[in-house]
């Protein structure tokens, strides 16, 4: 009996596939994001919004290296820096940009993961008196944003995950420590979270108002403040281990 338990344990057992790595184990340096083009679609992501007006390249907004991952995380060798000024301005709009989205032919939608660890730095962090989309789907049905939100008063040093106009999780963050995020999508749905090396937690249970898929944005997404978009110095945001799984998860950072 004790030998047929451990025979149907271990054909009940599926690990988990990582469906889409964005983990930047395959990039060099960072002139590699500039090789990315609607006609040339290669790498893990699409790098295509970004600081545009004055001939900037990708690589003008982002910064590889081992400074900028979290040390917990094992299995990649480098994180990146992503970065806004007064003259990331988008397309000409009043919004500063800066974002990776991924390039896959995998859908990711349904019942999934997504993973991203990230850190406000001691250098150059993000205002709060603006609302900065650091983390979000085009249909921004689950966000994680720092700062005052758009339309409120005052300022606001806080990082909160919003889904359906609610913030379901909020911290006022520790300048230069890691945030890690597991974002499940589908049914039964819910929010991960832990910091450093600590094993993630499931913090909130309940749908995140949709099922994930590739319109998933990495990076900085800095709104106006009345209407007008400021003059600004750099801010920068450090992220790291990024990817998507199928089931799971995996906690560890």
């Amino acid at each position: 009996m004790k030998n047929l338990l451990v025979v149907l344990a271990s054909s009940a057992y599926v690990s988990a596939a990582v469906l889409w790595n964005g983990r930047f184990q395959d990039y060099s340096t960072s002139a590699d994001f500039d090789k990315w083009s609607w006609s040339n679609q290669i790498g893990s992501y699409q790098t295509y919004i970004y600081g545009n007006l004055h001939g900037e390249t990708a690589s003008s907004w982002l910064t590889l290296g081992s400074g900028f991952k979290n040390p917990a995380t094992t299995s990649e060798n480098q994180g990146i820096k992503i970065k806004i000024n007064a003259s990331s301005t988008w397309n000409g709009g009043p919004m500063l940009r800066t974002e990776l989205l991924p390039q896959t032919t995998n859908s990711l939608s349904g019942h999934l993961y997504f993973h991203v660890s990230l850190q406000i730095p001691t250098v150059n962090p993000p205002d709060p008196a603006y609302e900065h989309q650091i983390v979000f789907w085009e249909g921004h049905f689950a966000d994680i944003k720092y700062g005052q939100l758009s339309g409120q008063n005052g300022v606001a040093d806080t990082l909160q995950v919003i889904s359906g106009g609610k913030s379901i999780w909020s911290v006022t963050p520790v300048k230069g420590t890691w945030y890690n995020f597991i974002l499940e999508t589908g049914s039964p749905g819910g929010l991960w979270v832990s910091t450093g090396s600590n094993a993630l937690t499931k913090v909130y249970t309940g749908s995140l108002n949709g099922n994930g898929g590739t319109d998933w944005h990495i990076g900085a997404l800095r709104l106006p403040l009345n209407g007008v978009t400021q003059q600004i110095t750099e801010t920068d945001i450090f992220y790291s281990g990024i990817y998507v799984e199928d089931s799971g998860p995996t906690t560890q950072p």
